[in-house]
């Protein structure tokens, strides 16, 4: 197995999808990842690695790169959601503190 396939892929993957916007609709996902793998079989023999060495590696680069998208727009649907949920303060929790009754608390 090829480490540096590995990792040029795995990097430039993660780049690529970084750079997507996760709102736009999945439904050209299969198209956008053929595209994707297309590109970076290119870039990488820019880089000096062949398309035989990726191939030996992912099996199909494009259904690899379509779960990375899937992935992405999961964990972007899910800190979505996270998001909404949080308060710093909970309602039940929420004191007011009067400084007089503080001070006088600190006497006793």
């Amino acid at each position: 197995m090829s480490t540096r396939a590995v990792e040029f892929v795995e990097t430039w993957v993660s780049e690529k999808i970084d750079a997507m916007d996760m709102n736009e609709p999945a439904s050209g996902d299969d198209a956008q990842a053929k595209t994707l793998a297309a590109a970076c079989i290119s870039d990488a023999s820019n880089e000096g690695i062949p398309a035989s060495e990726i191939d030996d590696v992912f099996d199909d680069l494009a259904a690899f790169i379509k779960g990375e998208i899937e992935e992405a727009r999961d964990r972007d649907a899910d800190e979505d959601d996270d998001d909404d949920d949080v308060s710093l303060i909970e309602d039940d929790d929420a004191r007011l503190v009067d400084d007089d009754d503080a001070d006088e608390n600190d006497k006793q």
